[in-house]
């Protein structure tokens, strides 16, 4: 995802630029903070008073307070509470081309590094085993690459943990890549391409990359095809290996930006489930209201996450299990989805 304030703020400027646009969310969050428990204290300081406003207008001033003493205890909770709550997701996707229930376990923006290391990744792997899935899907951005400098694939040593146990692949983000927004057309204002050093990564794990690639697993006695594309913001999408798809076995597209469906090929059957991640939904979600913030994608809010359709295509689209720019979610909490495909 991409924090775009239409203030020309936007993820794929410079590595501290990244840095201050971080400190200065944070600085307005905690700012608040800091403001709001001035203004209580003063607040009621003068209710004492009868001879001023809030002396003279106590109903009022309980009211004030109480907003402010909420917008606080908001504060700590979207920041120190929300982004480390793990939360399990579930959906039900059918398909007449399989016999058995297929169980997919899909994490997605990780985005390990500036926010979040190895304990958080510890954390997920242990709530895939306990999930037990059929299969596992990485959905990229697996690091920050936010201004910083480290080699941040470090922090996803625990993924090997689940190398034997499941079937998993993983496909990159635009993270990795290092761009982002409106700007991804300018690569000298990009993190920088860090992509090797994940792939690099990834291999000593023996987790497999799908770059634009076909594979069709064998899962409880039934074949099921995966098609990962490359991130669309940094390569133009190839379908070529479609052509190996029998078009009976089920197909799964995954794509970081659910935007990969617009590209699909109009001669190929339409895949039976798409699975993206990218928009953090939103990251902060207002009840009645939604996202004030826009991941930069084609298809609208309505398909920030959850399971939705698209000319009958069911696109399940993961709020992520990281943070971008700041560590702040509200409503939307970081999440590991489980997609159950059934006949």
């Amino acid at each position: 995802m991409n924090w775009s304030l239409e203030l020309g703020i936007l993820l794929g400027i410079g590595h501290w630029d990244l840095v201050i646009f971080t400190m200065f969310l944070l600085v307005i969050v905690y700012g608040y903070v800091v403001v709001a428990g001035l203004m209580i204290f003063f607040i009621l300081r003068d209710r004492r008073n009868p001879k001023l406003f809030f002396g003279r207008f106590r109903f009022l001033s309980g009211l004030f307070s109480a907003i402010l003493a909420l917008g606080i205890v908001l504060a700590f909770y979207s920041t120190l509470i929300e982004p480390y709550l793990l939360v399990t997701t579930k959906a039900v996707v059918h398909t007449a081309k399989i016999k058995q229930e297929i169980k997919i376990a899909l994490i997605t923006d990780i985005q390990v590094g500036n926010h979040k290391k190895t304990a958080w990744v510890e954390k997920v792997v242990a709530r895939i085993g306990a999930i037990n899935p059929d299969l596992v899907i990485l959905g990229g951005d697996l690091i920050d690459n936010e201004g910083t400098f480290e080699d941040e694939s470090q922090y996803l040593e625990p993924l090997k943990k689940l190398v034997g146990r499941y079937p998993i692949y993983y496909v990159l983000g635009n993270h990795e890549y290092g761009i982002g927004g409106r700007v991804r057309q300018q690569p000298e204002k990009s993190t920088g391409n860090r992509s090797q050093l994940l792939i690099d990564r990834m291999k000593t794990y023996n987790i497999p990359l799908l770059r634009n690639t076909l594979v069709c697993p064998e899962i409880k006695g039934q074949k099921i095809c995966l098609f990962g594309l490359d991130d669309i913001w940094k390569i133009q999408p190839d379908f070529s290996q479609l052509n190996n798809w029998n078009k009976k076995d089920p197909l799964i597209l995954i794509t970081h930006i659910n935007d990969g469906i617009l590209y699909y090929p109009t001669n190929i059957p339409a895949p039976d489930l798409v699975l993206s991640g990218h928009t953090h939904g939103g990251q902060i979600w207002i009840p009645f209201f939604g996202p004030p913030m826009t991941a930069n994608t084609i298809l609208n809010r309505s398909y920030y996450r959850g399971l939705n359709y698209w000319n009958n295509i069911p696109i399940f689209t993961s709020v992520g299990a990281g943070e971008c720019a700041a560590p702040l979610r509200f409503y939307v909490p970081p999440e590991v989805a489980v997609i159950n495909l059934s006949p």
